[in-house]
Protein backbone atom coordinates (compact mmCIF):
# COMPACT_ATOMS: atom_id res chain seq x y z
CA UNK A 1 0.00 0.00 0.00
CA UNK A 2 1.48 3.61 -0.90
CA UNK A 3 2.99 5.12 2.44
CA UNK A 4 0.53 7.69 1.92
CA UNK A 5 -2.10 5.76 2.45
CA UNK A 6 -0.81 4.31 5.57
CA UNK A 7 -0.20 7.87 7.31
CA UNK A 8 -0.74 7.63 11.27
CA UNK A 9 1.10 10.44 12.98
CA UNK A 10 0.52 13.92 14.91
CA UNK A 11 -0.46 15.53 11.40
CA UNK A 12 -2.93 15.54 8.87
CA UNK A 13 -3.34 12.20 7.43
CA UNK A 14 -4.92 10.22 4.00
CA UNK A 15 -6.72 6.78 3.96
CA UNK A 16 -8.09 6.32 0.55
CA UNK A 17 -10.13 9.13 -0.25
CA UNK A 18 -10.68 10.79 3.08
CA UNK A 19 -8.74 13.64 4.39
CA UNK A 20 -8.12 14.52 7.83
CA UNK A 21 -6.60 18.18 8.63
CA UNK A 22 -4.29 19.02 10.98
CA UNK A 23 -5.40 20.14 14.41
CA UNK A 24 -2.65 21.23 17.12
CA UNK A 25 -2.97 18.87 20.08
CA UNK A 26 -4.57 16.18 18.42
CA UNK A 27 -3.45 13.29 16.47
CA UNK A 28 -4.83 11.78 13.22
CA UNK A 29 -5.92 7.80 12.79
CA UNK A 30 -5.13 6.70 16.22
CA UNK A 31 -4.85 3.06 17.29
CA UNK A 32 -6.27 2.67 20.55
CA UNK A 33 -4.56 1.58 23.55
CA UNK A 34 -6.12 0.49 26.94
CA UNK A 35 -4.92 2.61 29.89
CA UNK A 36 -5.33 1.97 33.75
CA UNK A 37 -8.42 3.47 35.21
CA UNK A 38 -7.83 5.00 38.46
CA UNK A 39 -9.24 3.34 41.62
CA UNK A 40 -11.88 6.93 41.82
CA UNK A 41 -13.20 5.47 38.20
CA UNK A 42 -13.30 1.49 39.42
CA UNK A 43 -15.39 2.57 42.64
CA UNK A 44 -18.07 4.96 40.55
CA UNK A 45 -17.98 2.10 38.15
CA UNK A 46 -19.04 -0.36 40.75
CA UNK A 47 -21.50 2.13 42.80
CA UNK A 48 -23.25 2.44 39.39
CA UNK A 49 -23.35 -0.92 39.06
CA UNK A 50 -24.54 -1.45 42.58
CA UNK A 51 -26.94 0.67 42.67
CA UNK A 52 -28.08 2.28 39.59
CA UNK A 53 -28.97 -0.27 37.42
CA UNK A 54 -32.61 0.27 35.79
CA UNK A 55 -34.83 -2.10 33.60
CA UNK A 56 -34.29 -1.80 30.01
CA UNK A 57 -36.62 1.16 28.31
CA UNK A 58 -39.49 -0.76 26.19
CA UNK A 59 -38.90 -0.39 22.62
CA UNK A 60 -41.91 -0.77 19.49
CA UNK A 61 -40.93 -0.96 15.78
CA UNK A 62 -43.04 1.76 13.72
CA UNK A 63 -40.78 1.33 10.37
CA UNK A 64 -39.09 -1.79 11.00
CA UNK A 65 -35.57 -1.88 9.27
CA UNK A 66 -34.23 -3.75 6.28
CA UNK A 67 -30.83 -5.11 4.47
CA UNK A 68 -28.67 -2.42 3.56
CA UNK A 69 -24.94 -2.34 3.25
CA UNK A 70 -24.89 0.44 5.90
CA UNK A 71 -26.70 2.34 7.92
CA UNK A 72 -26.49 5.63 10.07
CA UNK A 73 -28.66 5.38 13.58
CA UNK A 74 -29.67 8.52 14.57
CA UNK A 75 -31.25 8.65 17.85
CA UNK A 76 -33.44 11.51 19.17
CA UNK A 77 -34.33 12.52 22.89
CA UNK A 78 -38.38 14.07 22.51
CA UNK A 79 -39.59 14.19 25.75
CA UNK A 80 -41.96 16.78 24.64
CA UNK A 81 -42.25 15.02 21.08
CA UNK A 82 -41.33 18.22 19.16
CA UNK A 83 -38.82 17.80 16.45
CA UNK A 84 -36.07 20.89 17.10
CA UNK A 85 -34.95 22.88 13.52
CA UNK A 86 -31.51 20.84 14.81
CA UNK A 87 -32.90 17.65 14.31
CA UNK A 88 -34.77 18.93 10.73
CA UNK A 89 -31.00 20.10 9.85
CA UNK A 90 -29.30 16.63 10.88
CA UNK A 91 -31.87 14.65 9.27
CA UNK A 92 -32.06 16.62 6.39
CA UNK A 93 -28.85 16.35 5.51
CA UNK A 94 -28.29 12.73 6.39
CA UNK A 95 -31.48 12.42 3.80
CA UNK A 96 -29.87 14.60 0.91
CA UNK A 97 -26.14 12.24 1.56
CA UNK A 98 -28.17 9.21 0.63
CA UNK A 99 -27.66 7.54 3.65
CA UNK A 100 -29.79 4.61 5.25
CA UNK A 101 -31.54 6.25 8.26
CA UNK A 102 -32.32 4.00 11.10
CA UNK A 103 -34.24 6.80 13.49
CA UNK A 104 -34.65 5.71 17.04
CA UNK A 105 -36.76 8.49 18.85
CA UNK A 106 -37.62 8.79 22.92
CA UNK A 107 -40.64 9.79 23.41
CA UNK A 108 -43.27 9.50 26.46
CA UNK A 109 -44.84 6.49 24.29
CA UNK A 110 -45.34 5.79 20.69
CA UNK A 111 -48.52 7.51 20.10
CA UNK A 112 -46.06 11.10 21.11
CA UNK A 113 -43.53 10.23 17.99
CA UNK A 114 -43.37 13.05 15.33
CA UNK A 115 -45.43 11.76 12.28
CA UNK A 116 -42.76 13.98 10.15
CA UNK A 117 -40.30 11.59 11.00
CA UNK A 118 -41.51 9.37 8.30
CA UNK A 119 -40.44 11.63 5.70
CA UNK A 120 -36.83 11.01 7.06
CA UNK A 121 -36.22 8.09 8.47
CA UNK A 122 -35.92 4.88 6.61
CA UNK A 123 -36.51 2.86 9.51
CA UNK A 124 -38.28 4.13 13.05
CA UNK A 125 -38.27 3.36 16.00
CA UNK A 126 -39.69 4.25 19.81
CA UNK A 127 -38.36 3.92 22.63
CA UNK A 128 -39.28 4.86 26.00
CA UNK A 129 -37.51 7.49 27.91
CA UNK A 130 -35.22 6.19 30.37
CA UNK A 131 -32.04 4.55 29.62
CA UNK A 132 -30.03 7.75 27.76
CA UNK A 133 -28.58 7.07 24.70
CA UNK A 134 -26.44 3.57 25.34
CA UNK A 135 -30.34 1.91 25.02
CA UNK A 136 -30.99 3.62 21.76
CA UNK A 137 -27.41 2.29 20.31
CA UNK A 138 -28.57 -1.34 22.20
CA UNK A 139 -32.06 -1.44 20.61
CA UNK A 140 -30.30 -0.01 16.97
CA UNK A 141 -27.39 -2.16 16.65
CA UNK A 142 -29.98 -5.56 17.56
CA UNK A 143 -32.26 -4.14 15.02
CA UNK A 144 -29.30 -4.01 12.47
CA UNK A 145 -27.92 -7.47 13.59
CA UNK A 146 -31.20 -8.82 12.95
CA UNK A 147 -32.71 -7.57 9.83
CA UNK A 148 -29.57 -6.56 8.10
CA UNK A 149 -27.07 -8.62 9.02
CA UNK A 150 -23.25 -7.55 8.27
CA UNK A 151 -23.85 -3.96 7.52
CA UNK A 152 -21.87 -1.22 8.82
CA UNK A 153 -23.09 1.68 11.06
CA UNK A 154 -22.65 4.79 12.17
CA UNK A 155 -24.43 5.71 15.48
CA UNK A 156 -25.10 9.36 16.54
CA UNK A 157 -27.24 11.01 19.17
CA UNK A 158 -28.45 14.48 19.09
CA UNK A 159 -26.06 15.97 21.44
CA UNK A 160 -24.35 17.16 17.94
CA UNK A 161 -25.20 20.16 15.38
CA UNK A 162 -24.54 19.18 12.07
CA UNK A 163 -23.11 17.00 9.88
CA UNK A 164 -21.27 20.35 8.10
CA UNK A 165 -19.71 17.85 5.68
CA UNK A 166 -20.29 14.11 4.25
CA UNK A 167 -20.33 11.61 6.40
CA UNK A 168 -20.57 8.16 4.12
CA UNK A 169 -16.61 8.79 3.50
CA UNK A 170 -16.28 8.38 7.07
CA UNK A 171 -18.21 5.31 7.22
CA UNK A 172 -17.29 3.50 4.21
CA UNK A 173 -13.36 3.98 5.25
CA UNK A 174 -13.25 3.10 8.68
CA UNK A 175 -10.02 0.91 9.06
CA UNK A 176 -11.26 -0.78 12.28
CA UNK A 177 -13.84 -2.44 13.37
CA UNK A 178 -14.99 -0.03 16.34
CA UNK A 179 -13.92 3.37 15.19
CA UNK A 180 -14.51 6.96 16.82
CA UNK A 181 -14.40 10.50 15.30
CA UNK A 182 -12.56 11.32 18.60
CA UNK A 183 -10.91 9.69 21.24
CA UNK A 184 -9.32 11.22 24.40
CA UNK A 185 -7.64 10.21 27.74
CA UNK A 186 -9.11 11.85 29.97
CA UNK A 187 -10.07 9.19 32.79
CA UNK A 188 -8.57 6.96 30.67
CA UNK A 189 -8.06 6.41 27.01
CA UNK A 190 -11.68 5.87 25.44
CA UNK A 191 -13.65 6.35 22.45
CA UNK A 192 -16.40 9.94 22.80
CA UNK A 193 -19.52 8.18 22.23
CA UNK A 194 -21.66 11.01 20.57
CA UNK A 195 -20.39 8.78 17.41
CA UNK A 196 -19.12 6.28 16.43
CA UNK A 197 -18.99 3.18 13.77
CA UNK A 198 -19.45 -0.36 14.48
CA UNK A 199 -18.84 -2.35 11.16
CA UNK A 200 -20.04 -5.83 9.84
CA UNK A 201 -22.56 -5.61 12.76
CA UNK A 202 -23.91 -9.18 13.44
CA UNK A 203 -25.08 -11.44 16.45
CA UNK A 204 -21.37 -12.32 17.22
CA UNK A 205 -20.07 -8.66 16.84
CA UNK A 206 -22.96 -7.44 19.45
CA UNK A 207 -22.28 -10.33 22.12
CA UNK A 208 -18.54 -9.18 22.01
CA UNK A 209 -19.79 -5.75 22.97
CA UNK A 210 -22.47 -6.71 25.50
CA UNK A 211 -20.53 -6.04 28.57
CA UNK A 212 -21.44 -2.38 27.56
CA UNK A 213 -24.79 -2.88 25.38
CA UNK A 214 -26.89 -4.27 27.51
CA UNK A 215 -29.78 -7.11 26.90
CA UNK A 216 -31.92 -6.75 30.22
CA UNK A 217 -30.82 -3.40 31.65
CA UNK A 218 -29.90 0.04 31.56
CA UNK A 219 -28.61 3.45 33.39
CA UNK A 220 -31.07 6.85 33.23
CA UNK A 221 -28.12 9.43 34.47
CA UNK A 222 -25.37 10.38 32.41
CA UNK A 223 -22.74 9.70 34.37
CA UNK A 224 -23.32 6.12 35.52
CA UNK A 225 -23.10 6.00 31.07
CA UNK A 226 -20.02 7.45 31.38
CA UNK A 227 -18.27 5.77 33.76
CA UNK A 228 -19.92 2.16 32.87
CA UNK A 229 -20.71 2.53 28.77
CA UNK A 230 -18.67 5.34 27.21
CA UNK A 231 -15.52 4.94 29.09
CA UNK A 232 -15.53 1.24 28.83
CA UNK A 233 -17.11 0.72 25.31
CA UNK A 234 -13.20 0.47 23.96
CA UNK A 235 -11.69 -1.61 26.26
CA UNK A 236 -14.06 -4.02 25.86
CA UNK A 237 -14.19 -4.06 22.23
CA UNK A 238 -10.52 -4.17 21.97
CA UNK A 239 -10.49 -7.40 23.25
CA UNK A 240 -11.80 -9.22 20.61
CA UNK A 241 -11.69 -6.09 17.46
CA UNK A 242 -9.72 -3.16 16.38
CA UNK A 243 -10.61 -0.26 17.72
CA UNK A 244 -9.26 3.47 16.83
CA UNK A 245 -10.09 7.14 16.27
CA UNK A 246 -9.72 9.64 13.61
CA UNK A 247 -8.68 12.05 16.12
CA UNK A 248 -7.56 11.14 19.38
CA UNK A 249 -6.32 13.60 22.54
CA UNK A 250 -3.69 12.49 24.74
CA UNK A 251 -4.71 14.90 27.67
CA UNK A 252 -1.36 16.79 27.80
CA UNK A 253 -2.80 20.17 26.23
CA UNK A 254 -6.47 19.17 25.35
CA UNK A 255 -8.79 17.36 27.05
CA UNK A 256 -12.00 17.14 25.67
CA UNK A 257 -11.12 17.75 21.75
CA UNK A 258 -15.00 18.59 20.87
CA UNK A 259 -15.11 21.58 23.46
CA UNK A 260 -11.35 22.79 23.26
CA UNK A 261 -11.00 22.37 19.72
CA UNK A 262 -14.58 22.63 17.74
CA UNK A 263 -13.73 25.35 14.55
CA UNK A 264 -10.25 23.85 14.07
CA UNK A 265 -11.95 19.95 14.13
CA UNK A 266 -14.51 21.65 11.61
CA UNK A 267 -12.36 22.99 9.57
CA UNK A 268 -9.92 19.91 9.37
CA UNK A 269 -13.29 18.17 7.97
CA UNK A 270 -14.98 16.94 11.20
CA UNK A 271 -18.84 16.47 10.60
CA UNK A 272 -20.04 18.24 13.69
CA UNK A 273 -20.35 20.19 16.47
CA UNK A 274 -21.39 20.36 20.26
CA UNK A 275 -24.80 21.77 21.03
CA UNK A 276 -23.87 22.11 24.80
CA UNK A 277 -21.25 25.07 23.19
CA UNK A 278 -24.79 27.14 23.43
CA UNK A 279 -25.77 25.74 26.40
CA UNK A 280 -24.10 24.06 29.48
CA UNK A 281 -20.96 24.22 27.86
CA UNK A 282 -20.49 27.63 26.83
CA UNK A 283 -18.05 29.17 29.05
CA UNK A 284 -15.31 26.62 26.77
CA UNK A 285 -16.20 28.81 23.66
CA UNK A 286 -17.41 32.54 22.41
CA UNK A 287 -21.49 31.70 21.54
CA UNK A 288 -21.41 35.18 18.74
CA UNK A 289 -18.26 32.58 17.23
CA UNK A 290 -20.33 29.18 17.44
CA UNK A 291 -23.19 30.74 15.98
CA UNK A 292 -21.33 32.33 13.49
CA UNK A 293 -19.99 28.81 12.34
CA UNK A 294 -23.27 27.51 12.16
CA UNK A 295 -24.84 30.36 9.87
CA UNK A 296 -21.55 29.79 7.51
CA UNK A 297 -22.77 26.29 7.04
CA UNK A 298 -26.56 27.30 6.38
CA UNK A 299 -27.50 26.12 10.21
CA UNK A 300 -30.49 27.39 11.74
CA UNK A 301 -30.17 29.70 14.37
CA UNK A 302 -32.20 27.75 16.77
CA UNK A 303 -30.30 28.61 20.25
Amino acid sequence: MNAMLQQSSDGGGVTGGLRLGDVAGLRTWWDFEPSEPSLRIRWKRWVACRFYRRPRPPSVAIKPAFARERWVAYFIFLPWGQLSEAHRFTLSRLRDEGCSVLVVCATSDASAVPEELHSYANALYWKGLGGYDFSAYTLALETIAEHSPHADVLLLNDSMFGPFHPVLPFLREARWDLTGFTGSALNENHLQSYAFIVRHVTGTRLSQLRAVFFSDHAFDGADQVIWVQELLMARVAYQSMSVGAYWYSDGTSIDDPCLRRPFELVDAGFPFMKKSLLGKMMRFQQPDRVRALLKAHGHPQCQ
